[in-house]
């Protein structure tokens, strides 16, 4: 493992957001690759034994370049992609070098920063690979609009086909370099600070029973962003015991009912059809959003607000303080954005409440990048406000120091 045979590496790793960074390491002669994905993603190169990276050449006001996309194949026609341009400051020449390499060791890290999997992968580069990358000329990171690099790099890929495939550098894992059934425990006092915290936690790749692990993992990366005694986990109502939402965040100006929805992950979801993914994903949001409904009757309704903690009463100040509604799906596509919005429009005509869906990678991104009440409730507003006046919830893209596009 990486992690353990080079701890030095993970504060790298904790700083990056999703997408593959090359690293070297003096003492061995064989290049490493950090992918930094989802869970499913993982799996689904786990299942696959490999995945494909294509170079897709794009001109941005008048510059011409090559970019990449990493694609994970669990749907033939939409797989699980992260990329972007080759860019000198973000290590681009080094990272086009490795595509070249015979072999790499690949190293799948989670939103996180866990460790899942690693393989020593051989790569399957073409003398068109090599014309590509050695010919490609690399832009600079000043003043750089990175999101429309990747803006074209998706639309590429929108009409990409086979023969594309055909043309990609194909990624195969030779052997394993760590177990491919590992369980993380997590023991660290500062790690679970926030209220109703068991005190430790456990994670796997591979997830029969969804639900706590996700809960746990959404409240590690609020606490980038909130700090820990303002978060709440598993909250219960006073008068059945039942659990009132699955995380509460109470700021000194905003409350936050948030709603967890995860699914298996299991090689049988990986062989899912997209559209029974997005039937699942338009479920999900149905069932949070009449979940959260339920928590902002309760909140109103108990004067003084008072919910249950670890068997006892706690009351929590929500005076005068804006209330938000959040549901965290697995994952959200594209297209059915306007199968999103309605519900959660009718859930604000009815409460006064905004709601917003978010994947768990876009809460990733969110709280990588977004610190403190205001700004993250700034980008909340932005994407519900361009619901209520399109119909349709915007996806933001969020980049370093804040920037929202």
């Amino acid at each position: 493992m990486l992690s353990i045979r080079y701890p030095s590496v993970m504060h790298t790793v904790k700083e990056l957001p999703i997408g593959l960074w090359p690293i070297t390491i003096k003492a061995d002669s064989i290049p490493k690759l950090i992918v930094k994905t989802s869970k499913e993603a993982i799996l689904t190169a786990k299942v696959r034994q490999g995945f494909l990276i294509y170079l897709v050449p794009y001109e941005l006001k008048g510059f011409k370049s090559v970019g990449f996309l990493a694609s994970f194949f669990d749907d033939p026609q939409h797989p699980y992609t992260t990329g972007g341009g080759l860019i000198k400051e973000l290590s681009g020449r080094e990272l086009s070098k490795l595509f070249l390499s015979p072999k790499v060791d690949v190293h799948f890290f989670d939103e996180v920063g866990r460790e899942m999997l690693s393989y020593r992968a051989t790569f399957k580069a073409t003398k068109d690979h090599r014309d590509a990358l050695r010919s490609a000329i690399l832009p600079s990171a000043v003043n750089l609009n990175q999101a429309e690099i990747l803006r074209s790099l998706t639309e590429w890929f929108k009409l990409s086909g086979p023969k594309d495939d055909e043309r990609a550098i194909n990624v195969t894992f030779d052997e394993p370099l760590m177990p491919e059934d590992i369980i993380y425990f997590d023991m660290r006092p500062e790690n679970h600070s926030y209220h109703g915290s068991p005190g430790f936690s456990s994670f796997t790749l591979e997830r029969e029973v969804p639900g706590l692990p996700q809960e746990l993992e959404i409240i590690s990366l609020l606490e980038r962003t909130f700090k820990s005694n303002e978060i709440y986990l598993a909250p219960k109502r006073t008068y059945d015991k039942e659990e009132m939402v699955d995380i509460l965040v109470v700021t000194e100006k905003s409350v936050l009912l948030i709603q967890a929805k995860d699914n298996q992950n299991l090689e049988s979801n990986v062989n899912k059809t997209i559209e029974r993914k997005k039937s699942a994903a338009v479920k999900a949001l149905k069932s949070g959003v009449g979940q959260v409904k339920g928590a902002i009757s309760y909140l109103r309704r108990a004067s003084p607000f008072v919910v249950i903690i670890d068997g006892r009463e706690v009351e929590v100040d929500v005076e005068g303080k804006k209330v938000y509604g959040l549901v965290v799906v697995k994952e959200l596509f594209d297209d059915s954005y306007e199968s999103y919005t309605p519900q959660m429009i009718e859930l604000y005509k009815k409460t006064e409440v905004p709601c917003i869906p978010l994947s768990y990678g876009e809460l990733h991104n969110y709280t990588r990048f977004i610190h403190g009440d205001d700004e993250f409730f700034k980008a909340f507003m932005k994407v519900f406000e361009h619901g209520l006046d399109t119909g349709a919830f915007l996806r933001l893209r969020v980049h370093p120091k804040g920037a929202v596009v």
